[in-house]
């Protein structure tokens, strides 16, 4: 898919009378393999694009004809081959095109080049679900990105399921594709292990449901305010495995990045992240016919679990 958001990009730089940044003729070539390049003319400071890099002296100290080639989180000089050269060894056809004006550091933080905290996050929510399985209440979870898992302490559990959760104790992890529930009852600690899969998709293959999550799931053109923030949600709606009808309600974020590739850092009930086209969202509800998962509040936070004396079943 192309990357639309090129044509977006608007290029800012601070001017400077340093002698390092007199340089007028200097390119951008913005560069996608099989898609070719787009170029702009550089008419700002070398060094407010070093900044933005965090590469000092990188450009300011290249040669005034040299091209600055940007791939996602790739950059670097070229000095020998013409911009239509550059351009033809990235695939493109005919001459590349021309760009008036291009905004690196947005370009590089849609990318998620720049590096994020990632911090284990609290995440409470609703839940309410129809039928003679269903329940409601609240709750909360801890989804660990840099660990790449999601856990609900027993504390939590309790609060969810109340009454039929009296007498055990129920820790539950979610990693590697898997859930792992740590139960203690009548004084024996068991340790089991069930397969997930997700309300979207159950294949386990982040370039298929990122394409799924693109072509399966519209914007109904209903949008809201994000918790108490200035940030605004957008709603997608498309069908589930079986054929139903869901929607997922869902805001950008900076301070979360998944890694490139990755499409999915869910935890328990879908609640968590999925990044389309290299933007990270935060997924803040799902719902359809007879259930509604819905985000209450999230934070900074961290937890502990020992697994000592648990017997794995």
């Amino acid at each position: 898919m192309r990357n639309i958001l090129l044509l977006l990009l608007f290029l800012k730089f601070s001017s400077c009378s340093n002698a390092q940044d007199k340089k007028t003729q200097q390119h951008i070539a913005v560069c996608r393999q099989g898609y070719g390049c787009q170029i702009i003319e550089i008419k700002s400071t070398a060094t407010g694009v070093d900044k933005v890099l965090g590469k000092t002296g990188f450009w300011a100290n290249a040669a005034d004809s040299a091209t600055l080639i940007i791939e996602n989180c790739t950059s670097k000089i070229e000095t020998k081959l013409s911009l239509s050269q550059i351009h033809q060894f990235y695939g493109g056809k005919g001459a590349p095109k021309k760009l008036d004006s291009f905004d690196l550091q947005k370009y590089l933080k849609d990318k998620g080049c720049f590096a994020c905290p990632n911090t284990t996050k609290k995440i409470s929510f609703y839940v309410s679900a129809s039928g003679a399985d269903g329940h409601s209440g609240n709750s909360y979870f801890f989804l660990n990105l840099k660990a790449g898992e999601a856990f609900m302490p027993n504390e939590a559990f309790q609060q969810l399921y109340g009454a039929e959760a009296k007498g055990i104790i129920v820790d539950q992890f979610i990693r590697n594709g898997a859930m792992e529930i740590f139960t203690v009852a009548e004084g024996n600690k068991y340790r089991t292990t069930m397969a997930l899969g997700t309300t979207m998709s159950v294949i386990q293959n982040d370039a298929i449901n990122e394409q799924r999550f693109k072509t399966g799931f519209k914007k109904t053109g209903n949008t809201r305010k994000h918790l108490n923030t200035t940030k605004t949600e957008t709603e997608y709606s498309g069908k589930d495995d079986e054929g139903k009808t869901i929607s997922f309600w869902t805001t950008p974020i900076d301070d979360v990045c998944l890694a490139k590739g990755k499409f999915d850092a869910f935890g328990f009930y879908n609640l968590g992240y999925i990044s389309v086209d290299g933007i990270t969202y935060l997924v803040s509800e799902i719902s359809g016919s007879g259930f509604q998962i819905k985000l209450t509040g999230i934070a900074e936070h961290s937890y502990n679990f020992n697994p000592a004396g648990y017997k794995t079943y």
